[in-house]
């Protein structure tokens, strides 16, 4: 009887995943999912490199060069070259650093699952993977992201970039040409190590912020590479005694996570971000800018505001949170609603030039500040989960008033960014550092990634500056 239970069992979840993602063919991922991922390329490559000059960006750089070895993979904007693990990190980072990535919104928890294309261009490198298994292991990472963000309770104790402890392994798996059981073990070991505290993204933020899935996805890396040599894990790291079944996925409905694809990929669920700040503000500032249209003087003009916001346990968290009333860094402002909502008020747009200088710190931004009130409202319950809606009114000194809905702001599923609106973000992202002729380059060369034989064709082009 025990025998026959043992070959009835399901093998565990890590090993069911390991065979799910490896069904992912690139023949099965239709044009418009194909474009989907391309443009999140583009603009990930374009947060990139508006973030070469950022702060944590900079600590990391100056330790990874004092650490050296093998000059193997490129890092985003840069001729210096670096361990695969080293420039995974740097270029995780690179990406996050300014908050203007993509954002995936879940009924659990909100993420960012193009953190982990820093896996995939460098990995893809270091293998010299063609482009169009670069574009089927971002899908397939992004699938798992994504469910992991749908099964995930938002008021857990764990950070959303947990998810890419099991979606950063995917990427680099598929690349490194994995067979099942080496990536059902590059899994376990990567989930095993790969969690990540709430406290990243609580209180007064720091640095970590930028770092705090870079640092999974770098680590997910190492696993992957010991797992390609012959490294175990520990199988049922999900499900199992101690697993994330009883951490990041409790109460999870776990099948979930391994149920056969049906043809819609997650990926074509992912914003992309019009805004440099938190993703659940989006609707948000673009409800601001839209109500300031001519407001030539904000501070003397604007009598009181009033957002409401759908009446959810992350949006009372942000009104009641007191570091968010009153940021001090540049990773607490562009995560305060407070703030988003006065700087673009001030400024008529909300670009990364409004996190320069301290800004925050400015007494006309304070002013518009304390002029701010925001409530929630259950009747827009209704866009939840997949949107984080707003409606803005304010009222002037002079007695007039006006009011904005923005349910899905651009860049949403539903509001989608053409090709040549993604391209136009990319351009304005790196124009201080590509001239003209590489911009075009460079989105060539991604709008074509399929028939790339290499994908370092693409990256050396991303390689700028002094080593």
């Amino acid at each position: 009887m025990a025998a026959q239970e043992q070959r009835t069992a399901k093998p565990p979840l890590v090993e069911q995943l390991a065979h799910r993602v490896l069904e992912v063919n690139p023949a099965s991922i239709s044009p418009e999912v194909a474009l989907q991922a391309k443009l999140l390329i583009l603009d990930s490559i374009g947060c990139a490199l508006a973030a070469v000059e950022g702060h944590a960006y900079k600590h990391a750089e100056r330790t990874f060069a004092a650490l050296g070895g093998n000059p193997e993979c490129s890092v985003i904007g840069s001729r210096r070259r670096m361990p695969v693990t080293h420039a995974v990190m740097l270029n995780g980072v690179l990406i996050r650093e300014l908050d203007l990535n993509d954002v995936y919104v879940g009924p659990g928890q909100t993420g960012h699952p193009s953190d982990n294309i820093a896996v995939a261009l460098t990995v893809g490198e270091r293998q010299k993977s063609s482009g169009l298994d670069v574009l089927a292991s971002i899908v397939a990472g992004y699938e798992v992201y994504c469910r992991i963000q749908d099964l995930t309770v938002s008021a857990g104790p764990w950070d959303h970039v947990t998810a890419s402890a099991l979606a950063a392994p995917v990427i680099a798996g598929r690349l490194l040409n994995l067979n099942p059981d080496q990536l059902a073990n590059a899994l376990a070991l990567s989930a095993l190590h790969g969690n990540t505290l709430a406290a990243v993204r609580a209180g007064q933020l720091s640095n970590a912020k930028a770092m705090a899935n870079a640092f999974v996805a770098s680590q997910a890396t190492l696993c992957t590479l010991v797992a390609a040599q012959g490294m175990t894990g520990p199988l049922t790291v999900i499900e199992g005694r101690g697993g994330l079944n009883q951490a990041l996925l409790l109460g999870a409905d776990l099948s979930l996570l391994v149920a056969p694809l049906t043809g819609h990929f997650k990926i074509s669920d992912v914003s992309i971000k019009a805004y440099p700040c938190i993703g659940t503000a989006q609707a948000m500032v673009a409800a601001v800018l839209e109500a300031r249209r001519g407001i030539a003087e904000p501070v003397k003009e604007i009598k009181r505001i009033e957002l409401r916001m759908a009446d959810i346990p992350f949006v009372r968290g942000q009104i009641e949170d007191q570091d968010r009333r009153r940021p001090n860094s540049r990773e607490t402002a562009d995560h305060s609603f407070y703030y988003l909502a006065a700087v673009a008020l001030l400024d008529g747009e909300l670009t990364p030039a409004q996190f320069g200088y301290d800004r925050w710190l400015d007494p006309s931004v304070g002013t518009l500040m304390e002029r701010l009130i925001i409530t929630t409202d259950p009747s827009l319950n209704a866009y939840i989960p997949g949107s984080y809606p707003c409606v803005l009114h304010f009222e002037t000194q002079n007695g007039q008033s006006r009011t904005v809905e923005v349910f899905h702001p651009k860049g949403h599923p539903k509001n989608r960014m053409s090709p040549a609106e993604v391209e136009a973000k990319f351009r304005g992202c790196t124009r201080s550092v590509l001239s003209e002729p590489q911009q075009k380059e460079i989105f060539s060369l991604v709008l074509n990634l399929e028939t790339l034989s290499s994908v370092t064709e693409l990256v050396s082009r991303l390689a700028l500056g002094e080593a």
